[in-house]
C-alpha cells in the first residue's frame, strides 16, 4: 500500500498536468478565434458531400470559418479540461444555454418544413458552434485584459489592410487571406459623390478581411469601447497604445461609411460611460482621458467631412434609397411571418421564401432587422426562445445595475452588447453571418463569466449576480 501511494500521486500529477494543457488549449483557441473572428475566410466544407443548393443571398452557405473551427477547439479542449466546480452550468448561464440550445435545436428542426432543408440544418450547426463558444467564454475564464487585446488586435490587422485598399481604391489581392474581389462600382461597396449623376464618381469603403464595410462597421464599434478597458489605469505606455489604436479604429469605423455602426458605437460608448460613472469607475484621470479620445474623435470627424465632403454629402442625399428598399424587405418579412406564424419558413430560408411575396418572383436580400429576421425563418417559436436568451442578458445587467456592480469591465460589455443590438436593428449579420454571430456568442458569454477579474483590477471588489 504505501509503495503505490507515490504511483497514485504520480497519476493524478499527470492528470492534473494535462487538464492544465487543454484548459491553456482552450483559453488559448478563444484568444486566436478573437483575432479572425471578422474574417471572412472560410476554407472548408462544412457538410462534405451534402448539396448545398445555390440560392441567392445565402450568406452561410457551406462554409465554416477559422474562427468558428477555433470556437471548436476551445470547446473540446475545456470539455477535456473539465472546468471548475465553481464554473458549472448554473443559474443565469444555465438558463441562457437552455434557450440557446433551443433555439439550436429548433433551427435544426425547422428542415423538416423548410424549402431547402439542408439550409435549415447548416444554420443550426452555425448556431451550435455559436453557443458552445459563448458557453466556453462563460467557463474558462479567460482573463478580460487578454480577449480585450486579442480582438483589438484582429481589428488592427483590418485597419493595415484598409489602409491599402484606401489609398488604391482597389482589392490588395490577399485572396489566400479571404479578401473579396469586389468591383470598386460595386454599390454596397462603394459610395457615390453624386448617386444621382449619370457617371458618379466612387471611393471604395473600408472592408478589409470581413465580408462587408457594416459587418467589419459593428466590430469596430465593439473594439472602440473595449479600448476604453485598456487604457484606463495602466501604464504611460499601455494607454498611450491603447489611445493610439482606438484613434486607428475610430478613422477606419469612418471609412466604413456605415451609418448604423457609427451610431451603434456612439450609443454603446454613452451606455459604458453612464455605468462607469454610476458605480464610480470615472475618476478625474478617467474622465480626462475620455475628454481626450472625444476631442480625438471630433477633429477627426471634422477632418473626414472635410476631405472627404461629396462622398459623405452623397451618402446623407441617398439615405431614403436605402430606407426605401430596406421597407420592402420588412413588408416581405411580415408577409412570411403572417404566414408562417408558428414555424415560420426554415432557418436559412428567408432570401428563397421571398419569392413567393416579392413582386417580380425574385429572391430578396436578407431583412435588416434581426428580430424581424428571427420571427421569418423561425416563426413566433424562435422569437420566443430567442427573446429569453436576451431577456436572462437583460436580467444579469438589470440585477448588476441595481447592485452598482464595480467590475472595472461590466459597463464596457455593457456598452458592447447594446452596440451589438442596435446594429441588429439596422442589420442582419448578427443572426446571418458568423462573424456577427460569434461576436455576439463572446460578448454574451462574457457577460455571464460574472466573477472574471484582470490585472490591476484584482483589487477591486466585484459583486457578483
Amino acid at each position: 500500500m504505501t509503495v503505490s501511494s507515490p504511483g497514485l500521486g504520480l497519476v493524478a500529477s499527470g492528470g492534473d498536468s494535462l487538464r492544465g494543457v487543454a484548459l491553456l488549449l482552450s483559453r488559448a483557441a478563444v484568444l486566436a478565434a478573437l483575432i479572425v473572428v471578422a474574417w471572412r475566410l472560410g476554407a472548408w466544407t462544412f457538410l462534405p458531400g451534402i448539396d448545398v443548393p445555390s440560392v441567392p443571398h445565402d450568406y452561410l452557405g457551406r462554409s465554416i470559418r477559422p474562427a468558428e473551427v477555433l470556437a471548436i477547439v476551445a470547446a473540446f479542449s475545456l470539455a477535456l479540461a473539465g472546468p471548475p466546480r465553481s464554473s458549472r452550468l448554473r443559474g443565469a448561464s444555465g438558463a441562457f444555454a437552455l434557450f440557446a440550445l433551443s433555439l439550436a435545436a429548433l433551427a435544426v428542426a425547422s428542415s423538416l418544413w423548410a424549402l431547402y432543408p439542408v439550409l435549415a440544418t447548416i444554420k443550426g450547426l452555425h448556431l451550435m458552434i455559436w453557443t458552445a463558444f459563448a458557453l466556453v467564454v462563460a467557463r474558462a475564464r479567460v482573463p478580460p485584459h487578454h480577449m480585450a487585446t486579442a480582438f483589438v488586435l484582429g481589428l488592427l490587422i483590418h485597419a493595415a489592410i484598409v489602409l491599402g485598399q484606401v489609398a488604391i481604391q482597389n482589392p490588395l489581392g490577399l485572396t489566400a487571406l479571404g479578401e473579396m474581389r469586389n468591383r470598386p462600382e460595386a454599390p454596397w461597396a462603394t459610395v457615390a459623390a453624386d448617386p444621382f449623376a449619370a457617371d458618379p464618381q466612387h471611393f471604395v469603403r473600408a472592408y478589409g478581411l470581413s465580408p462587408h464595410p457594416n459587418v467589419l462597421g459593428g466590430h469596430l464599434a465593439i473594439g472602440l469601447i473595449l479600448c476604453w478597458g485598456l487604457a484606463v489605469d495602466r501604464r504611460p505606455i499601455a494607454r498611450a497604445g491603447a489611445v493610439a489604436a482606438w484613434a486607428v479604429l475610430f478613422a477606419v469605423l469612418l471609412f466604413t461609411f456605415s451609418r448604423a455602426a457609427f451610431f451603434a458605437a456612439v450609443m454603446g460608448m454613452i451606455v459604458a460611460a453612464l455605468w462607469q460613472r454610476r458605480v464610480g469607475l470615472l475618476p478625474h484621470a478617467a474622465a480626462r482621458l475620455a475628454s481626450g479620445l472625444a476631442a480625438i474623435a471630433a477633429v477627426a470627424l471634422l477632418l473626414f467631412v472635410a476631405i472627404f465632403y461629396q462622398y459623405v454629402a452623397g451618402r446623407i442625399r441617398t439615405v431614403y434609397a436605402p430606407l426605401d428598399a430596406r421597407r420592402g424587405l420588412i413588408d416581405a418579412a411580415l408577409q412570411l411571418i403572417a404566414a408562417h406564424p408558428l414555424g415560420g419558413v426554415g432557418a436559412g430560408n428567408f432570401s428563397a421564401a421571398t419569392r413567393a411575396v416579392s413582386s417580380d418572383g425574385t429572391a430578396l436580400d436578407a431583412v435588416h432587422n434581426v428580430p424581424l429576421l428571427i420571427g421569418a425563418e423561425l416563426g413566433l417559436a424562435g422569437l420566443a426562445v430567442a427573446g429569453g436568451a436576451a431577456a436572462i442578458l437583460a436580467v444579469v445587467g438589470f440585477r448588476r445595475w441595481r447592485a452598482r456592480s464595480v467590475h472595472p469591465w461590466h459597463g464596457l460589455i455593457a456598452g458592447s452588447l447594446t452596440a451589438l443590438a442596435l446594429a441588429g436593428l439596422f442589420d442582419h449579420y448578427p443572426w446571418s453571418v458568423p462573424q456577427g454571430g460569434l461576436l455576439g456568442a463572446w460578448l454574451a458569454g462574457w457577460w455571464l463569466a460574472a466573477d472574471a477579474v484582470n490585472g490591476p483590477h484584482d483589487s477591486a471588489p466585484v459583486r457578483n449576480v
